[in-house]
């Protein structure tokens, strides 16, 4: 969590103005206006070729064989498969497969592209999968040293790392999944990006506990009345509303229970309460919050921001306001208490981020950060598509 705050405050009277409908300090620029979105006023951001240049070091450092099970076009269907549980068959090179150096180059891929937090945060979620093969021996016998193998996450190239092409690259195993898409060294695009943690606490692990801790707190800051917009359901999902689909629709709703699971079942009535519709958020919004509230709001959606390298931070954050900051909402399902099943989403024209940690006695939580408008880069392909129509045309 970055220390400075990439949003500001001042006082209750500035989001008392806001709320009546002049545009809040969030929203402009110092000159006062509104800002085009950072992805448009940062080209050729040095980060992009730093990572593209780990990709290159990655890709040719593997041999024949692992690139052919590595490389899949960039408009391969697979693209937009970020599921994140054990799953047979999977697209790519398994990190087991790679050799030491080999194992080096692709860790230094993922940390060019993450926060320096997320990286050791994606370190972890690997690394507990050594702590459920011994948890899950009794239950699952052999199987756990398969099933649960801190090897089994699959890197996948789509398109061929160069500069100035139009490339991605995914990581997706068992409670992760890492989706980031290049295009032309101008742009990245870094989202779905999902980190989940089971067992949630254990011993010295605790990989979403601020992502859960900021989530309590700025609920928690509610008074009564804004508390109460804000809680849509006393019972959360099992998983996530919006579940796993690669292009968000305009109404979702969450599965009965978890893939394999039972231990968090909810009910059809269940399902329509919690359900997700785009055009039409719910829970409490940004520009009705007290400033002090708006702080707590802010490090929560910062939290999920910086998982982006530092100079992709800025560019999201504008994007957040260009799109609208007052619009993003906040809500909550499920107990106030950390031991009992809870849940939240923060959701808004370019930003859905959800939490859940229902399974296994509330010891089994989930995070993810997307963009409704530019998963796997949607929104960029499409200006890149329009741009080279129009230099064609030229």
């Amino acid at each position: 969590m970055s220390q400075t705050s990439h949003f500001t405050h001042s006082s209750d009277e500035s989001h008392e103005s806001h709320a009546q409908g002049t545009p809040h300090e969030h929203d402009r620029t110092p000159a006062g206006r509104i800002p085009r979105s950072g992805l448009e006023e940062r080209p050729g951001d040095f980060n992009v070729t730093l990572i593209t240049f780990a990709a290159m070091a990655l890709y040719d450092a593997l041999d024949g064989e692992q690139r052919a099970r590595a490389l899949l076009p960039f408009d391969d269907a697979d693209r937009s498969n970020w599921n994140f549980l054990p799953a047979s068959g999977r697209a790519g090179v398994p990190l087991r497969d790679l050799s030491f150096d080999q194992g080096i180059l692709a860790h230094r891929l993922i940390a060019q592209c993450c926060s320096e937090r997320a990286y050791a945060q994606v370190v972890q979620v690997i690394s507990l999968e050594h702590v459920l093969r011994e948890l899950n021996l009794e239950r699952f016998g052999h199987v756990a040293r398969e099933f649960r193998n801190p090897g089994m996450y699959f890197l996948t190239f789509f398109g061929r790392p160069n500069p100035d092409s139009v490339w991605g690259w995914r990581l997706v195993g068992h409670h992760l999944s890492l989706n980031f898409t290049v295009v032309n060294q101008d742009h990245l695009a870094v989202t779905p990006f999902l980190l989940g943690s089971e067992p949630a606490r254990f011993g010295p692990y605790r990989v979403l506990g601020e992502e859960e801790d900021l989530g309590f707190a700025l609920l928690r800051s509610l008074d009564d009345g804004r508390r109460a917009r804000a809680i849509i359901h006393p019972v959360p999902p099992a998983d996530f509303v919006t579940r796993t689909v690669p292009r968000i629709g305009e109404v979702e709703l969450p599965d009965l229970h978890g893939v394999g699971r039972r231990d968090a079942m909810i009910t059809e009535a269940d399902r329509q309460a919690l359900r997700y519709i785009r055009s039409h958020p719910r829970g409490i919004a940004a520009a009705d919050l007290t400033s002090g509230q708006r702080r707590a709001f802010d490090e929560l959606l910062e939290c999920y921001l910086d998982r982006a390298r530092p100079g992709q931070v800025a560019a999201e954050m504008d994007r957040v306001r260009a799109a609208g900051y007052g619009d993003l909402h906040f809500a909550w399902a499920g107990a106030d208490d950390h031991g009992l099943g809870h849940y939240y989403r923060i959701q808004g024209p370019v930003t859905l981020i959800e939490f859940d940690n229902t399974e296994d006695d509330a010891n089994h939580a989930h995070s993810v950060w997307r963009d409704p408008s530019n998963d796997f880069g949607e929104d960029l392909l499409m200006r890149h598509l329009i741009e080279e129509h129009r230099g064609a045309a030229g």
